[in-house]
């Protein structure tokens, strides 16, 4: 089975649209620690209220894996990236450690909706490996443009062409 690494805001647009089963669902997922404790609680916008996102169901079905990732070389590459291309320096620590696991793992797939992140997976010739939420989970109403696949497209395509420019 394949093992898909997601983004914070992959899993908050799910929770908040009760679609975390559906994520989850015959799947095995692992997401970095840095992610994880980005995502613990979401506030909702209207009340304010602070909303404990419950993973412990998903870990213990063994279909969610939270991973620590040391500082490597690798992410420390990955890094230096955003001193040669601006473009990319909005990318966040948590994605820049899981297109770390990427670079070493090739049966790992990336799902996000950050624009940035695409953007560097293009960069970083990792187009195969990144999926969109409407590719992972089936096609969901009301699911916002960035999740899917013709948005992935468009940006993974842009973070190839800035290789041939900053590579």
């Amino acid at each position: 089975m394949k093992v898909f690494l997601l983004d914070a805001d992959v899993i908050i647009w799910c929770a908040k649209n009760n679609k975390l089963n559906a994520l989850f669902k015959s799947k095995k997922i692992k997401i970095p620690n840095i992610i994880y404790e980005q995502v613990r609680y979401i506030v909702d916008p209207l009340t304010k209220e602070k909303k404990t996102i419950q993973f412990q169901k998903y870990i213990r079905e063994d279909s969610l894996e939270i991973i620590d990732n040391p500082i490597t070389d690798e992410i420390n590459k990955i890094r230096n990236t955003c001193i040669r291309c601006p473009v990319l320096a909005e990318i966040h620590p948590g994605e820049i450690e899981c297109i770390a696991l990427l670079r070493q793992n090739t049966d790992y797939g990336f799902c996000t909706g950050d624009r940035t992140a695409m953007i560097f997976l293009g960069f970083w010739h990792l187009s195969e490996q990144a999926v969109s939420l409407e590719k992972l989970v089936g096609r969901i109403r009301n699911l916002r443009d960035n999740f899917t696949k013709e948005y992935m497209k468009k940006y993974l395509k842009e973070g190839s062409e800035l290789w041939i420019k900053y590579g």
